[in-house]
């Protein structure tokens, strides 16, 4: 088994399934993203899951823009793409010593650090007055209207981590009896 070619593939796989997951419909925030980012940091060479996040995005985001007349980048690019990318530097802390409860906490913390990193840009960018006052109860404002995307975050989180971090745990088990070389933590 040529295992530079698999790396390769694992990362094109990686990207058309997160790309997917994000022009497909879903629930506004169900998407396999962070648990894509956070694998990506447990299992690939760092440079190569953080171009394999934001190929993703990039590419995604010119879906979405294509189909739904968004603009590919605006305001909200740098709180999206640098909290993607923090998430793929978290899944660096799973690689020499993977758990189930290490996993799980990981999988909480990147969906809930997105969530405060990426509401606080929209409270930041948005223009004065339009949405939120630059206060303290406009920055809790924020966060008190983007309550139902956290709870669609953690639950398409939690959901796509388990088919994610289980299946790959499953292969790489059966793997030797089929003769296959797993790379990855």
């Amino acid at each position: 088994m040529n295992t530079k070619s698999d790396n390769y593939l694992l990362a094109t796989l990686w990207t058309l399934l997160g790309m997917l997951g994000r022009v497909l419909p879903h629930l506004p925030n169900v998407t396999p993203t962070s648990p894509l980012a956070l694998f990506g940091g447990t299992q690939m060479p760092l440079l190569r899951a953080l171009s394999v996040t934001f190929l993703g995005l990039l590419l995604s985001d010119i879906a979405l823009a294509a189909i739904y007349g968004y603009a590919v980048f605006g305001s909200w690019t740098f709180f999206t793409y640098t909290g993607f990318g923090a998430i793929v530097l978290a899944g660096r802390l799973l690689r020499n010593n993977p758990s189930a409860g290490r996993t799980l906490a990981l999988l909480l913390a990147s969906t809930l650090g997105y969530w405060l990193w990426t509401n606080f840009g929209v409270w930041l960018l948005a223009p004065e007055g339009v949405l939120y006052p630059r206060t303290l109860e406009g920055l809790l404002a924020c966060y008190a209207m983007a309550l139902p995307f956290l709870r669609n975050a953690l639950i398409g989180d939690m959901a796509w981590g388990l088919v994610l971090f289980v299946s790959f745990a499953a292969i790489r088990k059966m793997a030797p009896r089929y003769g296959w070389s797993v790379q990855g933590a």
